[in-house]
């Protein structure tokens, strides 16, 4: 098969075939030539575009999130690779796996003053699972140094955990010609070996079941059936309490799963019940700051922090065990090893979570419309089944306020918490897993990622929600900013964009109001109270026919003689009248007025029109005629009716 005359562009190619690697999402540009004919032309390898490397860096990581393998990320040379950084981090902090490949020029030129040339070797290594450099010269040597580094880097995106690893290929032009290689690099398959705790367990099971309290704490992570029902049974132990958040995927009625919410019932009265004498830890990143800063003061007796990988992980400045071994392995090994004693613990963090739900939803029912009403409702209504991606940072936090319901997925770029890929993330993800997917995102977050519906992979299951509350309202919740009234808008930083003109520039469109009966659909979403969203393309208007419409600025609308009517959209239809009435015993005279101005500079009289007291008269406009907007005025005051209709 031909493919890339570069031996190092092919091998990379067929290597990431034959090692899983089944999507690549390509970056635009001329350097990278060698391996986007290599990676088009492999079968094996599903090739994506997306132009804007650092969305493109975050659209690979929620598709590698949800499928579990790596996927490779390739750009051009110079500041493309950089565009990646954001991403890789959170990657590396939430052990996706993903494979960048950066093409290079060669590294001789590099601080030459040679175009698109940066020192690329190792640019992204603070937070990468491993750095690799491939050789440029085409001697058998070279070709077999290549092979091994290229089979390393792409077992390392899994082994000994999932992360980021970068492969650096400088090419010399030309770049563009294609060939056919008669030698192969071998493959070396990785033969994983799962790691076990020594034979050791007594001590640990004898703790446990001393132990009058008891805590362990999941943070994020995917885990499986089998390590929830471990949990209930620990949760069964009248010493112990298992705490999860809406990023643990762990919603269990044994747990306590609102552990900000539970917090709120946490005081002097009580705290040194609540106390844990042992802390057991595993998981990802936790997204409460109270249950941080609490463990802190707290300072258990005893940490015990599970991981394969992470070492001295002292998240809560009380770690005293390191147990180098994963979650599911330490639970199968104690399993049957605690022993329920005479504690309260479980039933005291029990009874704090009951009698803080309770004051919860007294505060909900006496709560008007705002971002707190908002969130109930969104997860009332996600269906069954979906996932959830959670924009940082509000969004992430008031979700942890509340139940929710069995059978969703909760995700969220916490690795490093940014704002910048939250949503590139969420279509990646929605992409590749082709499941239901909601995003719920604030307003600054949504703008700062709009190149996320810039490109060509807009999956369908996706539905973004923006709380478009004004700018970042987290900081109003932070002690500091909320008490500077002249230092919160850097803080808070109003966008100052109308979040609709995002979408419709992105050719998307939403459309709000059906009949009750309207059946639901692909487009059409059908709302609890009859209400509902239809979803789609700017170009599916062509579809509904000519735009027709019936409204108008006033409905038996008390006026003020002389005082103008709101403006009314008129353009693009084609055929226009108006129907004017009003309860006066005396006739009224109404002008329409016309602005034929996008940004209504100036309104002039179009027509006068006499209305005699319980009549009706209608104006119709002359054939093709069309300004922008249009307004009415009365001449005396009276409640009147002013009812265009468009066809």
């Amino acid at each position: 098969m031909a493919t890339s005359e570069h031996s190092t562009a092919a091998e990379l190619a067929r290597l990431c075939a034959a090692k899983g690697v089944r999507h690549a999402v390509i970056s635009p540009g001329s350097r990278n030539a060698p391996l986007v004919i290599a990676f088009s032309q492999e079968p094996g390898i599903t090739c994506l575009q997306v132009i804007d490397e650092r969305s493109a860096a975050f659209f690979a990581l929620g598709m590698a999130q949800q499928l579990q393998q790596p996927v490779a990320l390739i750009c051009t040379s110079g500041s493309a690779v950089l565009n990646y950084a954001p991403a890789i981090a959170e990657a590396f902090y939430q052990r996706v796996p993903l494979l960048v490949i950066s093409a290079d020029r060669p590294e001789e030129w590099t601080d030459q003053g040679e175009g698109q040339t940066i020192r690329q070797r190792d640019v992204l290594v603070p937070h990468l699972r491993k750095s690799v450099q491939l050789p440029r010269a085409g001697d058998d040597l070279s070709r077999w140094h290549a092979g091994r580094l290229i089979n390393e880097a792409i077992d390392a995106t899994l082994l000994p955990v999932a992360g980021p690893v970068q492969v650096n290929v400088p090419f010399s032009e030309p770049l563009y010609g294609k060939a056919e290689h008669a030698t192969a690099a071998r493959l070396v398959a990785p033969m994983p070996v799962a790691s076990f705790l020594l034979p050791d367990k007594g001590w640990r099971g004898k703790q446990l079941s001393e132990s009058l309290k008891v805590m362990v704490l999941v943070g994020q992570g995917l885990w499986g059936d089998g390590l929830q029902a471990q949990l209930r049974q620990w949760a069964k132990l009248p010493q112990c309490v298992v705490l999860t958040e809406a990023t643990s995927n762990l919603d269990d009625e044994a747990f306590i799963t609102c552990i900000d919410r539970t917090l709120e019932g946490v005081n002097e009265r009580n705290e040194a019940d609540l106390r844990p004498d042992i802390l057991i830890t595993f998981g990802g990143a936790i997204v409460s700051k109270r249950i941080k800063g609490l463990l802190r003061k707290w300072k258990p007796a005893q940490h015990w922090h599970v991981d394969e990988d992470r070492r001295h992980f002292d998240t809560f400045q009380s770690l005293t065990h390191d147990f180098a071994v994963s979650p599911h392995i330490f639970l199968a090994q104690m399993e049957g090893q605690v022993r329920p004693n005479e504690s309260l613990y479980g039933e005291a963090w029990r009874m704090v979570a009951q009698r803080m739900e309770e004051s919860h939803a007294r505060l909900l029912a006496g709560t008007p419309f705002c971002d707190l009403t908002v969130f109930r409702t969104l997860l009332d209504r996600i269906p069954q089944g979906s996932d959830v991606h959670l924009a940082n940072s509000t969004a992430a936090r008031y979700v942890q306020l509340f139940d929710r319901r069995r059978g969703l997925r909760f995700f969220g770029n916490r690795g490093t918490s940014g704002i910048d890929g939250c949503t590139s993330t969420a279509v990646g993800a929605a992409f590749a897993s082709g499941r239901p997917t909601t995003l719920i995102s604030g307003d600054v977050a949504f703008c700062y990622d709009s190149n996320a519906f810039w490109n060509k992979h807009l999956p369908p299951e996706l539905r973004v929600v923006v709380i478009d509350n004004g700018g970042g309202n987290i900081f109003r919740y932070i002690d500091g900013p909320d008490r500077d009234p002249d230092l919160l808008p850097w803080f808070e930083s109003p966008h100052g964009r109308n979040i609709p003109d995002f979408c419709s520039w992105r050719g998307l469109l939403v459309l709000a109001g059906a009949r009750a009966d309207a059946p639901s659909g692909p487009n059409y979403v059908r709302g609890g109270d009859g209400a509902g969203l239809w979803f789609g393309a700017v170009d599916d208007l062509w579809k509904f026919g000519k735009p027709v419409g019936v409204g108008g600025p006033w409905r038996d609308t008390a006026v003020k003689a002389g005082e103008p009517s709101d403006p009314y959209l008129m353009a693009n239809f084609d055929r226009k009248s108006v129907a004017l009435s009003h309860d006066a015993p005396q006739p009224v005279r109404f002008t329409l007025e016309v602005d034929f101005s996008v940004q209504r500079n100036g309104f002039r009289p179009l027509e006068t029109i006499e209305v005699q007291p319980g009549k009706k008269a209608q104006f119709d406009f002359p054939d093709g005629y069309s300004a922008h907007w249009v307004r009415v005025k009365a001449d005396r005051g009276c409640k009147a009716t002013a009812r265009f209709e468009y066809r």
